[in-house]
């Protein structure tokens, strides 16, 4: 009784403060379940993480059903009820509020069970300090001099252009810091002075027929990218002549074992930037040395790719015994002439873009980090088999 009084206490409290803590996200929001969709898929489009669907909407297995109305909440994490918790005192934890709470689980009741996982709001709240440009300065080597990245600049300052002019305050965000003092974040320089790769915020303006997904489609970039760095939701409504920033992302060239062997190269800092959506790549058996065409049609967690011809398939199902199999095995992928590790399996399943290629959905190519379908965690045998296409021990 003493939990239901106090919570009833703090009502009108924690109403007020409504306005100054974190809300849910512009991302939040309903969708229909469309033919071919799979909580995996979906949790790659709107990057979910599958377990925080679930929790969202209540789901006790994978399975969902076509026409369901899926709830994607915002950006959570996921928290597990303890005995004494209740809705006020988790809000107050966690600097949010009780309907917050409530919107992003979904929830009519606000009972607790000891051991349930809840969705809480993450903020993005970061200390910061105030930089003055002075004559010479560029946004790269602002952000390296600061040691953070290009795109935390620009979020912080709402910029809509790369162009500074001297004397102008900028909010520099303070990076997150590791156990060892290290700051988390990577500095994004020039190729000329780092291995690593960087970005350039470039402007773009919108011409008719344009959508968030064209506009990252044509610039082999996620469309949640183009989506944050402009603080857009999915369904905005972009006009003529509007001005928005599209990150451009420089891989560096980095250095390989032999000739034999490819890059070893992260899938969300470098790879999926070379082998974006829509491009067709020459992929080789590590093995064997056979080769075959395929093109990258969909995924954000790893490439979700075709066979570009029947004759590709039959190469692959050669390649794998005669059949297909979710079997792995290391592989060689080649796009506008940098080779990268990756490992691949040939079982199709689930959407299929290119019809007449005798291949009844997409395979999947892992890459450096990449994570899987079922619960967007990383896939040891995948990630050995990248090592041996990359001659690391």
């Amino acid at each position: 009784m003493f939990y239901t009084t106090r919570w009833k206490r703090l009502t009108i409290q924690t109403t007020l403060l409504a306005l100054l803590l974190p809300t849910t996200s512009a991302f939040a929001q309903s969708i229909s379940v469309s033919s071919g969709d799979t909580l995996g898929n979906l949790a790659y489009r709107y990057q979910v993480p599958v377990e925080q669907l679930k929790i969202a909407n209540h789901l006790s297995s994978d399975m969902i059903m076509l026409g369901q109305k899926l709830y994607i909440p915002p950006l959570s994490e996921v928290y597990t009820v303890k005995s004494g918790d209740v809705m006020w005192k988790i809000a107050a934890d966690h600097q949010t509020t009780i309907p917050v709470l409530m919107e992003i689980n979904q929830r009519t009741s606000y009972d607790l069970l000891v051991g349930e996982k809840i969705l809480v709001p993450k903020t993005s709240a970061s200390p910061s300090t105030t930089y003055t440009v002075k004559k010479g300065d560029v946004l790269w080597k602002i952000a390296s001099q600061n040691s953070v990245t290009i795109q935390s600049i620009v979020e912080a300052n709402k910029l809509s252009s790369t162009e500074l002019m001297i004397g102008q305050k900028l909010i520099i965000p303070q990076t997150n810091t590791t156990s060892d003092g290290q700051a988390s974040d990577a500095v994004e320089t020039p190729a000329d002075d780092s291995t690593k790769p960087w970005v350039e915020n470039k402007s773009y303006k919108v011409v008719k027929g344009d959508t968030p997904w064209t506009i990252s489609i044509a610039h082999g970039i996620p469309m949640t990218e183009l989506l944050q760095v402009n603080k857009l939701s999915e369904n905005a409504e972009l006009q003529i002549g509007q001005t928005l920033v599209v990150p451009v992302h420089h891989i560096p060239k980095t250095s390989v074992k032999s000739a034999k062997y490819g890059e070893y190269l992260d899938w969300f800092e470098a790879s999926q930037y070379l082998f974006p959506i829509n491009a067709v790549a020459t992929v080789t058996d590590f093995e064997t040395g056979k080769s075959f065409q395929v093109k990258r049609t969909i995924g954000a967690s790893h490439s979700d790719t075709e066979p570009l011809t029947s004759a590709d398939t039959a190469i692959i199902k050669e390649i794998w015994g005669g059949d297909f199999s979710w079997s792995v095995r290391p592989v060689i992928v080649e796009v506008d002439g940098r080779r990268i590790a990756a490992s691949m399996t040939s079982m199709p399943h689930s959407i299929e873009y290119i019809t007449d290629n005798n291949f009844t959905g997409h395979f999947d190519i892992h890459f450096l980090n990449s994570l899987r379908h079922k619960d967007n965690a990383i896939d040891p045998d995948h990630q050995e088999a990248i090592k041996i296409a990359a001659g690391v021990k």
